[in-house]
C-alpha cells in the first residue's frame, strides 16, 4: 500500500502577523503612549539620510494628529528605525535585536507596482483586526512637497493609514479596483436623491465629470450618475469634522465618524454610504470599531493632557552576519529514529541552507546542555563538514530545555553581543529539570534573543509557542516520522530570520513498497534556477536508485558529477542555471521492504530577479473550541512575486490533525468572500472547523498553476491613501491586466496551532455552522420599465465559506434604510413570485457568482428600495445580514449629451486634468500653505512623476 503526503516548507505566521508567520513587532499603548512601533528601511533602499531624518518629523507631526483624532486618548512615544546592514554604520546607531525588516509595522521601500509612492496598509483580516504593515516610498517620505501636494499633509495621512494599521478600519470613499473589487462613488439616498459616497454625510462639495468637467448625468441601468463622475471636496467652505478614512487631508477634518447622536454632528457616521468600511464592518463607524479594540475598550487609555506629543526615536541596525545556534534535544526520549532523523535534516540544513558568511553553532541538551560547536562563520566547506561532524548521535537523561536556551545565548555571546542572534530549538518532550523555560524568558528578553521553536511531537512541552511568541521568533510541530515538516521547519526559520533566498519546490514525504518505483515531476520556472538542488534522503533499508530528465532529456543517474551520496541521503545539484520547466525524477526501493523516502527541491532566484514566494498564515496560534458557540480558524496563504500578487493559481492547505496525524485538504480562495476579505490581492483564504481532538495541529500550503491561469497583476490600480484630486489614478477600461505565468510550484508551512475544548469524538457532524456574511451584495441593473432590480453577490457554503451550497437566500427590502438596518427580520421578504430570474432555494457552489431579478411593488418619483439578504443552511442556521444596497425606481431619460456638454469634452480633453489640478492647487495654497512651492499643473506635465497618476486627457 503506497502513502504519500506532501508538506510544505517556507515561511508562516501565527496572527497579528504578516506575510509568513513572522509576526509583526508588538506595539504596546500604555498610559495614552504608544510604544515598541518599528520602521524598517529595506536593504536594496539606497542609503539616504534625509529618509530618517523625514521619518522623524513624520512621526512627529502625525503624533499630534493622532492625539487629537483620538479624542486625547493616544500618541506616539516611541519608535524605533531600523537603519539596513548596507548603509554605513554611525555611532548613533544601537545594534537591532528582534527586529527585523519583516516583521517591521512600517516599511520604507522601493514603489510597489500597483500603488505607485501612495502610502498604504496590507490588510487581510476582517473588521477591527490589524493590517500586516504600512508602506511607504522613500519618494514620498523625502519628497515633502511631493507627497503633501497629492495626498496632503504627511501627518494626517499617517494617521488615515494609522487607522487601517491599528484598528482595522476601512476606507469610507468609493473606488474603482479593476480586479473586481470595487465600491460606488455615488449611491441612491433612501430619502431620496443622489449622494456621494462619504463620511460624514457634511462634507460638502460638487461633483462632476472627472474627464470632461462636465455636469454629470444620471445612467437609468443604475439610477446614479456616469461611472466618470467624481465627487470634488470644497477646501475652503468645508465645515465637517471627520472623517479620517473619507478625505482626511481637509483642514477642517480632526477625527474619525461616531455614532454617538449626542457627539458632534459634523462628525456623525454616514452608515448608508456604500463603501468598504460599512460593508465590511456592517455599518459600525470608525468609532464603534476603535472602541471596541483593546486600545480603548472598556475604557482603557482615557484622555489624558500631556505637554508634548513629540516621540523618541531609538536608530537601530542590523548586524552584518546573522547568527544561528541550534539547540537540539538528545534527551532519552529522542532514542531511536528521532535523534536520526533529526540529525539527518540537521545535516541537509547546514549543506545546503545555510547561506555563505552566516555563523552557526550547535548546542545539546538533556539533563543539563554543552556546547558541540562554537560558532563559526561558515566560509568554505571544511566549515559545513566541522559543523556536521559535531551533530549528536548519542541520547539520554532528563529535559532541561531551559539549559538548552542558557546555553545557546552563552555560545551567541562567546563572538559578540547576543541581541539579534537566533537559537533554533527543538525538542520532543516536556521539560523535566530546572531552569524552566518561564525561569529563562525575562533573560531572553533582556538579551534580545530571537528563539524560533519546534515542538518534535505532539506530546513536546506545550510552552514552546510561547516561548516563540515571547521571543519574536515562529513556531513549527512536526511529527516524529514527518522529515518534511521538520526541514520545512528549518528551512522556514532562516528564510524568516536570516535572510535565506532559497524557495522551495517540492517537499515530499512517500513510503514506498519494496521494489516500487516512483515517478514524479517538478516544475522549474523563470523565476527561479539557481543553485537548483534535489534531495532524496531515507533512513532504512538499501539505496534507492534515482534518475533524474532534464527538460532538455538529459538523464542524471549515480556516477555523474552532479550526483553526490552520503550515508542516507542522494543529492544532485545543478550547476549554473537549471533549464526551466519540467525536470522528471524516478526513484527505486531496491530492498524488499517498505522503505520511508524524502524528496526536497530547492532553488534560487535567478540575478536577484524577484521570485515568486509563498507565505501561509493562521488566524490564531490557539483556539478555544465551544460546541455552543462554534469556532473556526482562518487560513490564509499570500502568493506574490515581490509585491505583486499572484491570482489564479491553486492553493490548497494541508491540516494535519491529532491524534494520529490524519491529514485534511482545503482549497483555499482569492474571491473575496467568506473568509477572503479582498478579490484578486494575492491573499487566498479559508475557514477550518473541523477539529478532531484537543491538541496540536500541523498547517502546510502547497501553490502550483496547473491549470494554467496563474498570473501576477500589473495595472496600476491608483488605490492606497485617497489623493487630494480625485481624479488623480483614474484607469479606464475595466478588466484587470495581468502578466500570464508559466508552469510552477510552490511549498510552505504555515506552522502550528493549538486547540482546546473540542468536545468527545470532535466536532459534531450536526449542522451548526451558519454561512458566511455576504459582504459583496451590488446593484447590478435597475429597469422602471419592467420594475426590476437585478443583485449579485458572491454564494457561500453551507458551513461558512465551504461544504455544499447554502440552501436557501432570504432577500429582505424596505423603503426606508434605517427600518431594514435595525430591523432586519421585520422588513418585507422577497417571495417567489417576485424571482423572474434565478432561484431563492437552487443555489450555486461556493464561491461562485450569483445574480437574481426582483419584481418591485412600486416605481415612480422618489420610489427607492433598500435591500438585503443572508443565506442559510437546511438546518436554518443563517448567517448575519448582509451589506445593504439602494435601488432607485423613477423614471430616469437616456442621458443627452447637448453641444455645451460637447464643448465641455472637446476642451476637457485638451485641458481636463491641468485646469481641474491648477484649481484644486491654487486653493490648497491657499488654505493651507502661503508659499507653496511646485504648481500642481507643472506635475502634471511630467506624466511619469507620480507613477500612481494615470492622465486622465
Amino acid at each position: 500500500m503506497t502513502a504519500i503526503r506532501w508538506i510544505l516548507l517556507l515561511s508562516a505566521f501565527v496572527w497579528h502577523s504578516e506575510a509568513s508567520f513572522r509576526r509583526p513587532f508588538e506595539i504596546k499603548l500604555q498610559n495614552n503612549e504608544y510604544s515598541d512601533v518599528l520602521v524598517a528601511i529595506n536593504k536594496d533602499v539606497p542609503e539616504d539620510y534625509r529618509i530618517v531624518d523625514r521619518l522623524k518629523e513624520i512621526f512627529t507631526e502625525a503624533s499630534q494628529d493622532l492625539y487629537v483624532a483620538t479624542n486625547n486618548r493616544a500618541f506616539f512615544k516611541e519608535v524605533k528605525i531600523l537603519i539596513p546592514n548596507t548603509w554605513s554604520k554611525k555611532p548613533e546607531y544601537l545594534p537591532a535585536g528582534t527586529e527585523t525588516f519583516d516583521r517591521a509595522n512600517v516599511r520604507v521601500d522601493v514603489p510597489n507596482p500597483l500603488y505607485g509612492d501612495n502610502p498604504y496598509v496590507q490588510q487581510k483580516g476582517g473588521c477591527g483586526e490589524a493590517g500586516d504593515y504600512m508602506h511607504l516610498t522613500p519618494r514620498y517620505v523625502v519628497d515633502k512637497d511631493y507627497g503633501v501636494m497629492y495626498w496632503g499633509p504627511n501627518g494626517k495621512t499617517f494617521v488615515h493609514e494609522w487607522g487601517h494599521l491599528r484598528w482595522g478600519l476601512f476606507d469610507e470613499y468609493g473606488y474603482d479596483d479593476p480586479s473586481g473589487e470595487s465600491y460606488p462613488h455615488f449611491y441612491r439616498a433612501s430619502v431620496g436623491g443622489v449622494e456621494p459616497t462619504r463620511c460624514s454625510a457634511k462634507v460638502a462639495g460638487y461633483s462632476q465629470h472627472m474627464v470632461t468637467g462636465a455636469p454629470c448625468q444620471l445612467i437609468p441601468q443604475t439610477g446614479v450618475y456616469e461611472p466618470e463622475c467624481r465627487f470634488f471636496p470644497d477646501f475652503s467652505g468645508n465645515r465637517a469634522t471627520a472623517s479620517y478614512m473619507f478625505m482626511h487631508f481637509l483642514s477642517q477634518v480632526k477625527g474619525f465618524c461616531h455614532s454617538d447622536p449626542e457627539g458632534d454632528p459634523l462628525s456623525y457616521h454616514n452608515r448608508e454610504a456604500p463603501n468598504k468600511h460599512n460593508s465590511v464592518c456592517g455599518g459600525q463607524s470608525a468609532w464603534d470599531v476603535m472602541n471596541k479594540h483593546q486600545d480603548f475598550a472598556r475604557g482603557a487609555n482615557p484622555p489624558r493632557e500631556v505637554g508634548s506629543t513629540e516621540p523618541d526615536f531609538i536608530l537601530l541596525q542590523q548586524s552584518e552576519s546573522y547568527r544561528v545556534v541550534l539547540v537540539l534535544d538528545v534527551s532519552g526520549s529522542m532514542q531511536g529514529e528521532p535523534i536520526r532523523r533529526l540529525v539527518q535534516v540537521s545535516r541537509r540544513f547546514i549543506r545546503t541552507t545555510v547561506v555563505t558568511g552566516t555563523s552557526v553553532g550547535i548546542v545539546t541538551f538533556s539533563a543539563d546542555a554543552s556546547i558541540e560547536h562554537p560558532l563559526v562563520r561558515v566560509t568554505s566547506q571544511a566549515d559545513r563538514r566541522g559543523l556536521i561532524n559535531a551533530l549528536p548521535s548519542n541520547t539520554g537523561g532528563g529535559t532541561c530545555i531551559g539549559c538548552g536556551l542558557l546555553k545557546g545565548v552563552e555560545a551567541l555571546e562567546s563572538v559578540g553581543p547576543p541581541q539579534g542572534g537566533i537559537i533554533l530549538l527543538v525538542s520532543d518532550g516536556q521539560e523535566n529539570r530546572d531552569p524552566r523555560i518561564s525561569d529563562v524568558i525575562p533573560e531572553l528578553l533582556r538579551k534580545r534573543v530571537i528563539v524560533a521553536t519546534i515542538a518534535y511531537s505532539r506530546d513536546a512541552d506545550p510552552t514552546l509557542q510561547t516561548l516563540a511568541l515571547q521571543t519574536g521568533g515562529l513556531s513549527f510541530f512536526s511529527a516524529i516520522r514527518d522529515s518534511t515538516a521538520l526541514d520545512n521547519a528549518f528551512t522556514a526559520t532562516f528564510e524568516a530570520t536570516a535572510g535565506g533566498k532559497g524557495v522551495k519546490l517540492l517537499s515530499e514525504d512517500r513510503t514506498m513498497s519494496g521494489r516500487e518505483t516512483y515517478s514524479n515531476q517538478v516544475y522549474v520556472d523563470n523565476t527561479v534556477g539557481e543553485n537548483t538542488t534535489f534531495s532524496v534522503s531515507w533512513l532504512d533499508g538499501r539505496q534507492p536508485r534515482v534518475t533524474l530528465e532534464t527538460p532538455l532529456g538529459f538523464v542524471i543517474t549515480e556516477g555523474d558529477p552532479m550526483y553526490d551520496v552520503t550515508s542516507d541521503t542522494i543529492t544532485i545539484e545543478i550547476p549554473g542555471t537549471a533549464t526551466p520547466g519540467k525536470w522528471a525524477f524516478n526513484i527505486t526501493n531496491n530492498g524488499p521492504d517498505d522503505q520511508n523516502i524524502t524528496i526536497i527541491v530547492t532553488s534560487n532566484p535567478v540575478n536577484d530577479n524577484e521570485p515568486i514566494k509563498v507565505s501561509a498564515q493562521v488566524s490564531a496560534v490557539s483556539l478555544d473550541y465551544s460546541s455552543s458557540q462554534p469556532t473556526a480558524l482562518r487560513i490564509f496563504a499570500s502568493v506574490r512575486r515581490g509585491y505583486l500578487p499572484v491570482i489564479g493559481a491553486v492553493v490548497k492547505v494541508l491540516i494535519e490533525k491529532p491524534p494520529s496525524g490524519q491529514a485534511e485538504e482545503i482549497t483555499l480562495l482569492d474571491n473575496g468572500a467568506g473568509a477572503d476579505v479582498a478579490m484578486n490581492d494575492g491573499v487566498y483564504s479559508r475557514y477550518f472547523f473541523r477539529f478532531s481532538t484537543n491538541g496540536r495541529y500541523g498547517v502546510s500550503v502547497k501553490v502550483d498553476n496547473s491549470q494554467g491561469d496563474a498570473g501576477y497583476i500589473v495595472i496600476n490600480r491608483g488605490l492606497g491613501a485617497p489623493p487630494l484630486d480625485p481624479g488623480t489614478g483614474y484607469i479606464g477600461g475595466g478588466d484587470v491586466q495581468q502578466e500570464p505565468l508559466e508552469q510552477f510550484q510552490r511549498m510552505t508551512t504555515g506552522g502550528v496551532f493549538e486547540v482546546q475544548g473540542v468536545p468527545s469524538g470532535g466536532v459534531s457532524t450536526r449542522d451548526m455552522l451558519p454561512p458566511s456574511r455576504v459582504e459583496d451584495l451590488a446593484i447590478v441593473e435597475v429597469s422602471y420599465a419592467d420594475a426590476t432590480v437585478t443583485l449579485s453577490w458572491t454564494a457561500l457554503g453551507d458551513d461558512f465559506d465551504q461544504g455544499g451550497p447554502a440552501h436557501y437566500v432570504e432577500i429582505r427590502y424596505s423603503r426606508h434604510f434605517d427600518q431594514l438596518a435595525d430591523d432586519f427580520h421585520g422588513s418585507a421578504s422577497v417571495d417567489h413570485s417576485q424571482v423572474l430570474q434565478g432561484s431563492l432555494t437552487s443555489l450555486p457552489e461556493p464561491g461562485s457568482a450569483m445574480t437574481i431579478v426582483i419584481l418591485v411593488p412600486d416605481r415612480g418619483h422618489n420610489v427607492t428600495f433598500v435591500f438585503a439578504l443572508r443565506m442559510c443552511d437546511e438546518a436554518d442556521n443563517c448567517g448575519d445580514p448582509s451589506n445593504i444596497v439602494t435601488a432607485n425606481l423613477e423614471y430616469i431619460p437616456e442621458p443627452v449629451y447637448t453641444n455645451d456638454t460637447l464643448t465641455w469634452a472637446l476642451v476637457g480633453s485638451v485641458l481636463g486634468v491641468a485646469v481641474l489640478a491648477a484649481v484644486l492647487a491654487l486653493l490648497y495654497r491657499k488654505v493651507w500653505r502661503s508659499k507653496f512651492k511646485p504648481a500642481k499643473s507643472t506635475k502634471v506635465a511630467a506624466a511619469n512623476d507620480n507613477p500612481s497618476y494615470v492622465p486622465t486627457v
